[in-house]
């Protein structure tokens, strides 16, 4: 997946997590969504992180 790609993702998870919070989804299925928007967060910052140690 690309940066960009990631950065899609992130923006499409957390408007799904908006939705979810707003019109009181089940917990179990927002925390589902924060667990999934976490990783998706956890990984570009991983992608940067590797950018920078490379010099880019």
């Amino acid at each position: 997946m690309t940066e960009v790609e990631l950065k899609e993702e992130i923006e499409n998870t957390r408007n799904v997590l908006n939705v979810a919070v707003r019109e009181r989804w089940a917990a179990g299925k927002v925390l589902d969504i924060s667990r999934n928007l976490d990783c998706l967060i956890e990984k570009y910052m991983e992608m940067c992180n590797q950018k920078m140690a490379a010099g880019q």
